[in-house]
C-alpha cells in the first residue's frame, strides 16, 4: 500500500495512526486485511496536478493499494483540510483503474 500525502501537513500523527491500521486491517482498511505499507509521497502540491504521477511511482514500488491520508481531509491548528481532496480521489480513481484507491477520511484509525 502507498499512501499520498499532503505536503503542507506537519502534524505526523496520521501516520502512526494509518500505518498501525493498515498492519492489522482496521479502520478504513478491515476489508483488506492486514497489508505492508511501502511509501508515502506528497501529492506535489495545489491542486494536485502531479498526484497521478506520484501515485504510479509508488505503483512501482510495489504498492497495489493507494491510501489517500486523512491528513489531506483534516483541518489541524496549523492546516486547513485539502480543497481539492474529492477531485484527487476521482482522479486517481479513474486513471488507476487497476488499482484500489481508499478514501481514509472514515477514521483509519478507528
Amino acid at each position: 500500500m502507498g499512501f499520498i500525502i499532503c505536503p503542507h501537513c506537519s502534524d505526523m500523527t496520521w501516520e502512526t495512526k494509518e500505518f498501525a491500521a493498515v498492519k492489522t486491517g482496521a479502520g478504513a482498511f478491515r476489508n483488506l486485511g492486514p497489508a505492508a505499507v511501502v511509501g508515502c509521497i506528497a501529492c506535489a502540491g495545489c491542486p494536485g496536478k502531479q498526484v497521478v504521477n506520484r501515485a504510479k511511482l509508488l505503483i512501482k514500488c510495489g504498492a497495489d493499494i493507494i491510501a489517500m491520508s486523512s491528513c489531506m481531509s483534516s483541518t489541524t491548528a496549523d492546516k486547513n483540510a485539502c480543497p481539492y481532496y474529492e477531485h484527487i480521489l476521482e482522479e486517481l480513481s479513474k486513471k488507476l483503474r487497476t488499482t484500489i484507491v481508499i478514501d481514509c477520511r472514515n477514521g483509519a484509525g478507528a
